[in-house]
C-alpha cells in the first residue's frame, strides 16, 4: 500500500488503515474496490443512503448477509464501479503524500508538550488543593466569604 510505504501517518497499521477505509466507505467489504482510485466518501454518503430490508449494518457500516461474493460478481462490481466512480487518472496521479517530520523530532515535540501539559496539571490540583484548604479553614473559624 502506498500510503503506508509513503510513512505519511506514521504508526498507522494495514489493519487500521483497512478498518478506516471500510468507514470512508461505509460497507464491510472493500474487495470490489481493490485496484480502483474512487473518492471513498462520495461511494459513502451513497451506502449512508441506502435502507430497505435487505441491508444490515454493524457499526453503520454495510454488511453482507449473503454468501460470499463469487469472483465474477466482484469484478462484475469492480467494473461498475469504475465506470461510476473511479476519479481521472490526471487527479489521483497529482496526488502527492506529505512526507511527516523526523519521527524522533515529532517525538521530542511530544515529550515537551507532555511536560507543560503536565505542570498544567500540578498546577490545578494545587490551585483546588488551596480552595479546599481555604473552606475548610472557613468552616473550622465559622468565616463566610461571597465565592468567586
Amino acid at each position: 500500500m502506498k500510503i503506508i510505504e509513503s510513512v505519511c501517518l506514521p504508526g498507522k497499521t494495514i489493519a487500521q488503515m483497512n478498518l478506516q477505509t471500510q468507514r470512508m466507505l461505509g460497507q464491510q467489504s472493500t474487495a470490489e474496490f481493490n485496484g480502483l482510485h474512487v473518492d471513498a466518501l462520495q461511494i459513502g454518503q451513497i451506502n449512508e443512503m441506502r435502507q430497505g430490508p435487505e441491508i444490515r449494518r454493524k457499526n453503520n457500516c454495510i454488511v453482507n448477509t449473503g454468501g460470499k461474493l463469487t469472483w465474477e460478481e466482484v469484478e462484475r462490481r469492480r467494473k461498475e464501479h469504475r465506470a461510476k466512480f473511479e476519479v481521472a487518472e490526471d487527479v489521483w496521479m497529482s496526488i502527492v503524500l506529505p512526507r511527516p517530520d523526523n519521527p524522533l523530532v515529532l517525538l521530542d515535540r511530544k515529550r515537551e508538550e507532555m511536560k507543560c501539559l503536565a505542570k498544567e496539571l500540578d498546577d490545578v490540583v494545587a490551585r483546588i488543593a488551596a480552595i479546599e484548604q481555604t473552606e475548610s479553614l472557613d468552616q473550622v473559624t465559622g468565616t463566610k466569604r461571597p465565592h468567586e
